[in-house]
């Protein structure tokens, strides 16, 4: 049987492309990379979705509360061995008002969805997303995410991370130290960042896989 991977996310799990909107092809997105470092014995399977949060509803983004799907996910996908989640840059946006340490709490509510033996009883891989770069300043995002406001938030998200990783014995990583944000507006993966974070993710993994 294949091992089975679920990489919960938002537009960077998705592919979405700076300054375009557009999506990565699958020679480019880090999750079909990820399936080619893996291998056939492994499945891959992709739930980013634009504009998603941990605990958050968007008024202005339907059905991107991370906490109302990820039960129906799981269950969509099973049997799992590994769950990623990479969520918490869209947390950081002004209309949310939402501290790292909040962002943190709405991430420990998905953690606790999955610690749930009646729905999930694998293993997890939190990672803490990529900084938002001060070029925020420049990009068309820049008020919703309050400036360097959200920047700020967005560095203090992996210590945050970390912190409930070992709390529910989690695996961690930090994305910010294999990849950045595109100058084009602060917050996507370029090209170069996706081929990073695969190769980053398929260490991990490994990494995981040998500790067990």
């Amino acid at each position: 049987m294949l091992k089975n991977i679920m990489c919960f996310g938002d537009s960077n799990t998705h592919g979405f492309i700076a300054a375009s909107g557009e999506r990565y092809d699958e020679n480019t997105r880090w999750t079909r990379l990820l399936q080619r470092h893996l291998g056939i014995e492994y499945y891959v399977i992709e739930e980013g979705l634009n504009g998603r949060t941990t605990v958050y509803d968007d008024t202005e983004i339907k059905n991107t509360n991370g906490k109302l799907y990820l039960e129906v996910c799981i269950a969509t996908h099973k049997p799992l061995d590994l769950v990623i989640i990479m969520l918490g840059t869209n947390d950081t946006k002004e209309r949310f008002n939402a501290s790292p340490k909040d962002i943190a709490n709405g991430m420990e509510q998905l953690i606790k969805i999955l610690r749930d033996p009646n729905i999930y009883n694998n293993e997890i891989l939190i990672i803490s997303p990529i900084h938002i770069s001060d070029k925020i300043l420049d990009s068309p995002y820049c008020e919703s995410f309050g400036g360097l406001a959200g920047a700020e938030k967005s560095r203090k998200l992996a210590a945050e991370y970390k912190e409930l990783a070992k709390k529910y014995n989690c695996h961690f990583m930090d994305a910010a130290n294999y990849a950045k944000a595109d100058d084009k507006d602060a917050i996507h993966l370029d090209k170069e960042g996706h081929r990073a974070l695969a190769q980053a993710v398929y260490q991990k993994i490994k990494e995981i896989e040998k500790s067990l």
